[in-house]
């Protein structure tokens, strides 16, 4: 069976999809991407992660042509064709080709490539029984000017999986060059301690993660006291429960850091709860 995906304006078969030797997302890593996951057929949250590439193109300079409903047709449509009605979808914006060198280029041709495939979900005991992660040797510089967007560029965060593997956990957590607890190498991280929820603000230079948002939302309509705050690796350690998001796990515990153990359960009570409102809100 052929696996379709929509490139530079058209749906082609994935043997026929080729960019140019010139493209900068291919020499440089000049490009960004977002990912999301569509249930029974709906993209989950589609205009928000629209929202969110079409904001980090705009800050970065890439040219961004394609609307809203151009894009969320085109997704239908590939979803209909490879026949996944429960998807990973990924959307890729390279500068593409242009002049070589670490200019931005006034006149490049942008690639875009939109890909949906089956989804091969985390495995079930994680969930159960909570991941296990490390506090990463690599810190995130606070003035990073790419930190705050999903790029192209991801050997840092590929040099983090290695240093996870070596050392038999799920993940890593990251701290930027103040100390402070940022995120897990591809997820938001978040906090419950005395029942209030916690998550690392913005400015901390994390990405603006739509599930994270998401959880944020929940919070608020649960009455579940939540905020946005700084902390360090000694705090985390002591809270009643930690869990981490992003759009292809959805939320998931945490419990163990390095060698600690976290909360008495797991999944604790109020990320059971968060979990449970998560997977209600996909099915609307």
């Amino acid at each position: 069976m052929n696996d379709y995906i929509f490139l530079n304006g058209s749906i082609i078969s994935e043997k026929e999809g080729y960019i140019t030797s010139k493209d900068r997302g291919f020499l440089y890593g000049d490009g960004i991407f977002d990912t999301l996951r569509s249930y029974s057929g709906n993209p989950f949250k589609l205009t928000e992660h629209l929202s969110r590439l079409r904001s980090s193109a705009q800050k970065l300079k890439i040219p961004f042509i394609f609307t809203d409903d151009f894009l969320r047709n085109t997704i239908q449509t590939l979803m209909k064709k490879n026949n996944i009605p429960d998807a990973y979808i990924r959307i890729t914006l390279s500068r593409g080709s242009g002049r070589r060198g670490l200019v931005m280029c006034d006149h490049s041709e942008p690639t875009l490539l939109v890909e949906v495939k089956e989804l091969t979900p985390y495995p079930k005991e994680l969930y159960e029984k909570g991941m296990s992660i490390i506090v990463s040797k690599t810190k995130r510089s606070t003035s990073c000017p790419i930190s705050c967007h999903k790029t192209t560029n991801l050997l840092t965060s590929i040099m983090v999986k290695e240093e996870i593997k070596s050392r038999s956990a799920d993940d890593a957590l990251l701290l930027n060059t103040d100390n402070d607890v940022i995120e897990c190498t591809v997820s938001n991280l978040f906090m419950v301690k005395e029942e209030r929820v916690i998550t690392p603000p913005l400015d901390t230079n994390i990405l603006p993660g739509i599930t994270r948002k998401a959880v944020l939302g929940i919070c608020q309509n649960m009455n579940l006291p939540a905020k946005e705050e700084r902390f360090r690796v000694e705090t985390l350690i002591g809270a009643d429960e930690v869990f981490i998001t992003n759009s292809l796990m959805e939320i998931m515990p945490i419990s163990k850091i390095e060698e600690h153990e976290i909360g008495k359960c797991v999944p604790g009570k109020i990320t059971a709860a968060l979990m449970n409102a998560y997977r209600e809100l996909t099915k609307r």
